[in-house]
């Protein structure tokens, strides 16, 4: 069963994370997906191929562990793109084809689902997380 968890002080939460068992292994700024029936965790890797994106994980962790995945708020996620420069930042993040991988630019082929991650705060990969599917392809 999730646990939720509001970060921050009474009046000024600073993101929202939930405490879950993982299906694959994962490492730390990994985008993640529910997982139905899933023998080992509620959650694993996301891609373009799925129909959502639950948060981010907060921590590296191995099949069956728990870990803490953001939900909302602000953290470092892992990139498709080698490098990411100043004129991406303010640009929306999108779930990419790569397992667990962002990317900035969004899926257009037919089949792909369009999941926007959030939107890019800075050129180490630092996002606003929000996630939302906006539709199949």
């Amino acid at each position: 069963m999730p646990f939720y968890r509001f970060f921050g002080d009474d009046d000024d939460a600073t993101h929202i994370a939930i405490t879950t068992s993982i299906n694959e292994n994962v490492n730390a700024g990994d985008i993640l997906r529910s997982k139905v029936a899933g023998s080992h965790g509620l959650l694993e890797k996301a891609n373009d191929t799925g129909l959502n994106a639950v948060g981010v994980a907060m921590a590296s962790g191995s099949v069956g562990e728990s870990i803490e995945v953001l939900y909302q708020g602000t953290y470092q996620v892992n990139f498709t793109e080698e490098s990411l420069s100043s004129s991406d930042i303010g640009k929306r993040v999108f779930v990419s084809a790569t397992n667990g991988q962002a990317t900035i630019t969004p899926p257009s082929a037919s089949g792909k689902t369009l999941i926007q991650l959030g939107f890019l705060r800075n050129t180490n990969g630092t996002c606003f997380i929000n996630p939302q599917t906006l539709m199949i392809l």
